[in-house]
């Protein structure tokens, strides 16, 4: 793989759980330098023990051009992690969506030459589906929908169409990552109530989870930056196993030592909306990104053993507590 040496890469969120992992690896693993782009400082500490000859540091805001000028000056290549995960509904679309406008024509008047940008596997309608890849249904666009599903949408649509007027984009689509430092899946799982696991899956139970390991997606994204097949396409992420929900909740309780259930659920714990998100059947078909970017290589025992290691170091796993 590439090693981006004499190469300057920006790292939009880089204080996030991916984009943070993006900066780790580069600094880590590449001969890049680094521009790691964030809105605070507050949150970067987590990058601030990482070697610092290649790596620096720029605060930003999506929605101000001026500042994303100076951020991205130099730089060849940005992989965009950022979104609006603040505020009101209207906040957040316009930092996913607007922001991610400005930053693709600020890329393009500082010379970028290639913009991956991470999405998710959200963006597809799945109704029906038992397996689905690129060529799967978008979701419907609806003006009066403005949460994170048509923002990451709307923000891709930006993304794809930017490509041949500017820098080459490429997009990614990532399913349930997890992982060190992770948020949605890996944290809020870990300090949820107990008592919501006795509505969650068990092994054997539940739909299609898509999981994918951090540094699998990672692995793509160092590859989308600098494969020639990849420009201006999309691709599907998930790992080289299939998993499904109950499967990667039992490993969660296994983390956090907790019993499985007892049968006599308190109903209601879990909303509607999350038992629907369990319980759809529709697989990831990856085979695009296998083939063009980095075939993922982190099972969700070998994922969830290393989320387990952080988790007793982080104070979120129970004591002994294993992955599996």
């Amino acid at each position: 793989m590439n090693d981006f040496a004499g190469r300057r890469v920006a790292v939009t969120g880089a204080s996030g759980f991916i984009g943070g992992r993006v900066v780790e690896r580069l600094v880590l693993g590449t001969g890049a330098e680094v521009r790691a782009l964030v809105r605070g400082y507050g949150r970067a500490a987590r990058l601030s023990v990482l070697p610092q000859e290649r790596l620096t540091f720029r605060a930003v805001d999506l929605d101000a051009p001026q500042s994303l000028r100076k951020a991205l000056d130099g730089c060849d290549l940005v992989v965009h992690c950022a979104f609006g995960s603040r505020g009101e509904v209207d906040d957040r679309w316009r930092t996913t969506v607007d922001g991610t406008a400005n930053l693709l024509d600020v890329a393009k008047l500082a010379g970028v030459e290639r913009l991956v940008h991470l999405s998710t596997v959200d963006v597809y309608d799945t109704s029906g589906l038992r397996r689905f890849d690129e060529t799967a249904p978008a979701l419907g666009e609806d003006a009066d929908d403005r949460e994170y599903e048509q923002q990451k949408a709307a923000a891709e649509r930006l993304v794809l169409a930017a490509h041949g007027d500017g820098p080459e984009t490429v997009v990614l689509q990532p399913g349930v990552v997890y992982g060190p430092w992770g948020g949605q899946w890996t944290v809020a799982q870990l300090t949820r109530p107990a008592e919501e696991f006795e509505e969650l899956p068990v092994t054997g139970a539940g739909g299609a989870c898509n999981a994918v390991y951090v540094d699998d997606v990672v692995d793509a994204v160092l590859a989308a930056l600098a494969e020639p097949a990849a420009a201006g396409r999309k691709f599907l992420v998930s790992g080289p196993d299939e998993p499904g929900w109950g499967e990667f909740f039992d490993r969660l309780r296994g983390i956090r030592g907790l019993p499985a259930p007892a049968g006599t659920p308190a109903d209601g714990a879990v909303p509607d909306w999350e038992q629907a998100l369990y319980a759809s059947p529709a697989r990831v078909d990856a085979a695009l990104a296998a083939r063009l970017l980095a075939a993922p290589r982190t099972t969700l025992d070998e994922g969830m053993t290393r989320t387990a290691q952080w988790a007793r170091w982080a104070g979120y796993g129970a004591p002994g507590g294993a992955g599996r």
